[in-house]
């Protein structure tokens, strides 16, 4: 609200006459500041905001400079076949299918290997099973698994995976099945 300084009258803010006696509301100096546009304080502000986004053009720019030149480096490398490097992975070696008992062999390259056995059982409400001992070329066990199933539980396929370390050679599987559909293993050697 504006109060006419002539009357006292109360004028909503916009009014530019006082509403009971005609007073003019605004100054000289306030009606030429309204007529030429924006106010100064606004004028500063847009200015401030197209300083502030050219100083962040310019530094972005450097940056992406800068970035470029690191990622583009002037010194050549000669480098030889024999110089490149090998990465490891999983391969596999062999796999084994069967329902009944069984032994088994197979040879390693790496200093880590894994079996994954997987077996289905027989519908028969018994207690089904496979195990399987992993022994290495001297005849000493390194490692055991199992998979057992309850009489109630359902005749789904269990899978397990043991993870082995040793040198490279022979190894050997002993595979004791229980009241089993089918069983596979699958071998992998990690070179």
């Amino acid at each position: 609200m504006i109060f006419c300084p002539k009357c006292g009258y109360k004028n909503d803010e916009d009014a530019a006459f006082c509403e009971n006696c005609g007073e003019n509301l605004r100054s000289k100096s306030e009606n030429g500041s309204t007529v030429s546009g924006m106010k100064t304080s606004t004028k500063l502000l847009i200015g401030l905001c197209i300083v502030l986004i050219a100083g962040l053009g310019v530094t972005s720019g450097f940056l992406l400079q800068m970035n470029g030149a690191k990622a583009n480096p002037t010194s050549s490398v000669n480098q030889s076949a024999a110089q490149v490097t090998y990465k490891a992975s999983w391969h596999e070696v062999t796999s084994f299918t069967g329902a009944a008992d069984d032994m088994r062999s197979f040879n390693t390259q790496g200093k880590q290997f894994k079996v994954v056995m997987s077996a289905t059982p027989l519908l028969n409400y018994n207690v089904n099973s496979m195990s399987m001992d992993i022994s290495d070329s001297n005849n000493n066990l390194l490692t055991s698994g199992s998979l057992e199933w309850e009489p109630t539980e359902a005749l789904s396929e269990k899978q397990k995976t043991i993870e082995v370390t040793g040198q490279p050679g022979t190894y050997y599987l002993n595979i004791y099945s229980n009241e089993l559909e089918n069983w596979t293993v699958k071998v992998y050697d990690y070179y």
